[in-house]
């Protein structure tokens, strides 16, 4: 099987290792000739090296590809994608032929590239997660769109992949550019999940005075169990790390941190389809909060802030909170993926998606189990959402910032118990005769309920 790789960056780089080992044969190319030659350099040392091929510019790749071509974009998102497609119309490629955007490109371009491409070859996308560790040795792949050039590359993808009980962690999850969604809330989840655990962190240290490294031993002890996953473990491991002071590495790292954008297309795609994803928003809004804290409060910020309470935190309803919170986290990013779904008619299987997640993926987890029995196993969980209220409330009584624990909170309890809704309704009908609902379902105002003489001005 022959198939071509254009851009050799670190992501392109390890995934055409991968490539080249489970015994495709590779036609790569990268503008940056330095890139082609440590890749041959890399393959050699494996012994692979005929089976790769690097060209010196992309009419030679197509070239060198019989029809029905197959070709990897592995570029920076944006409109290098198009340019890069443009060149290869420029350069034979046609229809049959298969262009597969592999990078973190918004969903929406994939969209009106299919669209704009579909007289001239077939687009696809596929969202790919692990960081170049997973690119080496096997992602998490979640491909869409393109009915007929999928078919040749399947097999492949199927060995590429990580899999998980011998299973391929590589799924063509749904139709269009659901895969680029799917990957877009995969790093929403992740921006939740990191968050989540930052926060217990931060109520294990300030809130009862542990030692990072005192932290760290909690988190392997819940590593141990049903919450190992991949986020926990190197947070543990990075918070056991001292410098040759015996200075904890983290506090040796400034509080601001930085995004690539994932996060907020995730939030801004909810707010648009009306999904609510709270605790997903606020982790994004977490991010943003850390770079607008001034310059002089962040180097007043230490670990020995003074205006803080102690709370005593009973370890295991601090883990089933964190279990609880979890799933949460999961749930309502899973929500949005079906809901996009319905909006778009993409047939987004949710089981497969959650296949692609259970190796090779930053938010790979044990208890990825638990989460494909669905919504209503979360909602038996009584003793655990008692704990994530119990575990919120005394958080908050530190004085310290809990925005994704909290939100998820209020996610929870929103759902669960009555609503305030009735009275903003009322609000809106009453300056801006929005109109109602009652509980009959009928829309009506406020006026043909009650007498209204006069209004408040």
């Amino acid at each position: 099987m022959q198939v071509a790789l254009v851009g050799l960056g670190v992501m392109g780089k390890n995934l055409a290792l991968n490539l080249i080992e489970k015994g495709m044969t590779l036609v790569a190319y990268d503008k940056n000739p330095d890139a082609g030659a440590e890749l041959i350099s890399c393959a050699q040392a494996l012994g692979v090296e005929e089976r790769l091929h690097i060209v010196s510019d992309l009419g030679d790749m197509v070239k060198r590809l019989e029809p029905p071509r197959s070709v990897l974009l592995l570029v920076p998102a944006g409109e290098l994608v198009d340019t890069v497609c443009n060149e290869l119309i420029e350069a034979g490629v046609s229809k049959g032929d298969i262009i597969v955007d592999c990078g973190n490109s918004n969903y929406k371009d994939g969209i009106a590239r299919k669209l704009k491409y579909q007289n001239k070859f077939e687009f696809a996308t596929m969202g790919i997660s692990g960081g170049a560790e997973g690119a080496r040795h096997g992602p998490a792949m979640m491909a869409s769109g393109s009915e007929g050039g999928w078919e040749r590359l399947v097999p492949w993808f199927e060995k590429v992949a990580a899999s998980y009980n011998d299973e391929s962690c590589f799924a063509r999850v749904g139709q269009s550019a659901s895969g680029h969604f799917v990957k877009m809330v995969h790093n929403g989840i992740e921006y939740a999940l990191m968050q989540l655990i930052a926060e217990i962190y931060h109520l294990l240290r300030i809130g009862t005075g542990r030692s990072p490294k005192e932290v760290a031993a909690v988190f392997e002890s819940w590593s141990e169990g049903e919450l190992n996953s991949y986020l926990l473990s190197i947070s543990r491991h990075i918070l056991s790390l001292e410098d040759n002071e015996q200075t904890p590495l983290v506090d040796l790292i400034d509080n601001k941190v930085g995004a690539k954008g994932t996060g907020l297309w995730t939030a801004q795609n909810a707010l648009e389809l009306g999904i609510a994803v709270p605790s997903l928003v606020a982790a994004v809004q977490a991010r943003h909060l850390t770079n607008t804290i001034s310059t002089l409060a962040a180097k007043e910020m230490t670990y020995q802030a003074k205006q803080t309470n102690k709370v005593d935190i009973d370890l295991d309803e601090l883990k089933s909170a964190f279990y609880f919170a979890s799933l949460l986290c999961y749930r309502q990013g899973l929500a949005l993926i079906k809901g996009a779904s319905r909006s778009h008619q993409w047939k987004v299987d949710l089981a497969k998606t959650l296949q692609t997640w259970r190796a090779g993926c930053i938010i790979r987890a044990d208890y990825l189990d638990d989460i494909a029995k669905g919504v209503d196993f979360i909602d038996t969980l009584e003793h655990e959402a008692n704990a994530l209220r119990s575990i919120t409330g005394q958080a908050i009584q530190t004085g310290l910032a809990f925005p994704v624990l909290a939100s998820t909170q209020t996610y929870i309890a929103t759902l669960s118990t009555p609503s305030n809704g009735h009275l903003v309704q009322a609000q809106r009908d009453y300056f801006g005769e929005h109109g109602i609902k009652t509980h009959s379902g009928e829309t009506s105002h406020l006026t043909d309920l009650v007498d209204l003489p006069e209004k408040v001005r």
